[in-house]
């Protein structure tokens, strides 16, 4: 059985789902970004079975909503002091996302029965941690990895994520805040033996420059 998916609730139990029938159709690349945001924008309608029922679309539908939500944020502050971001910005973050979405290498779950193997892909739980940075006001999570050796049950785990920070966030409350919500979002949903949460400060977005 296989959690491939990001859960939107505060149970870890809302991630399991069944596994794919054999033989079932497996996600592929033949939807682009473009094609997620033009679905997005239509409101996601008429529904599309294609990009629904796939856990890696749904998580970049959930990025995508809120990339387009602090965006939204920055154009509206724009009007009294700045500029807002340039697309290429926004869609170097979002390219990361859809990498970052795929499936990955399977994390092993507790079962309560001894036949019955669970599993919570790597994408789903790049998928936690990038929705749970992207909760900090201000800012936008660009990079996550998980290093260990995940596949192995109290392995040690690292997590390491690059965040950008819009001009006049503070960038230690920010970075701490980013860490902080990584960890209750993981200790909550997760078996990982998280030791160590390393964040870093990729980009700031200041007026008038794309990076900095």
């Amino acid at each position: 059985m296989n959690a491939d998916d990001t859960p939107a609730g505060p149970e870890r139990g809302d991630a399991l789902e069944a596994a794919p029938v054999e033989g079932a159709p497996v996600d592929g690349d033949e939807l682009t970004l473009d094609d997620l945001s033009d679905y997005l924008d239509r409101g996601r309608l008429p529904y599309d079975a294609a990009i629904e029922e796939s856990p890696e679309h749904r998580r970049t539908l959930q990025a995508l909503e809120r990339v387009r939500a602090l965006s939204g944020a920055l154009i509206d502050d724009d009007a009294e002091r700045l500029p807002a971001p340039e697309e290429g910005w926004f869609g170097s973050i979002l390219a990361q996302v859809r990498r970052e979405a795929r499936a990955g290498r399977d994390i092993p779950l507790a079962s309560p029965e001894p036949d019955v193997e669970l599993t919570i892909t790597e994408g789903a739980v790049r998928g936690l941690v990038r929705e749970a940075g992207d909760s900090v006001p201000g800012v936008l999570v660009g990079r996550c990895r998980l290093v260990g050796d995940i596949g192995t049950p109290g392995a040690e785990v690292v997590i390491e994520v690059t965040i950008s920070v819009f001009w006049g966030v503070p960038i230690a409350d920010a970075a701490q805040q980013v860490r902080e919500r990584i960890h209750t979002r993981l200790l909550t949903q997760t078996e990982l033996r998280v030791t160590t949460i390393d964040v870093r400060v990729e980009d700031v977005y200041h007026p008038g420059t794309e990076q900095s």
